[in-house]
């Protein structure tokens, strides 16, 4: 699987449209097509800009080098719910089963926070 490959693969797995993401790299709808079918290269800032947005390395995107960054988590609010769900599936696959469990837990005590709001 080459980069067109996981390009489309992220921005399908994440409900992303070509529009969306070329609203966010200022580009056409079209460059997206276009990266998707091996006719376009991004340059480093659009590459750099891809990977930001899918939470993933350029390495990952260049090479299939799976290299999640946890320091690259977007905790903006302005994110969309899909993007913040993919990243925590993301992340959530590469911790171990304690972690999982933590993590769970640390959840549970989010949500009886936020039913006190």
């Amino acid at each position: 699987m080459g980069f067109p490959e996981r390009l489309k693969m992220l921005r399908e797995n994440t409900d992303v449209t070509q529009d969306e993401l070329a609203k966010y790299l200022q580009v056409s709808r079209s460059t997206i097509a276009g990266y998707e079918t091996k006719n376009r290269q991004p340059d480093y800032e659009k590459l750099f800009m891809i990977a930001r947005f899918f939470n993933v390395s350029t390495d990952y995107l260049i090479s299939g080098k799976q290299s999640v960054s946890v320091e690259s988590f977007e905790t903006d609010n302005s994110i969309d719910d899909r993007l913040v769900q993919y990243q925590l599936r993301t992340l959530y696959a590469h911790l171990s089963d304690k972690s999982k469990l933590d993590l769970l837990e640390y959840a549970r005590l989010l949500s009886l926070r936020d039913k006190g709001k």
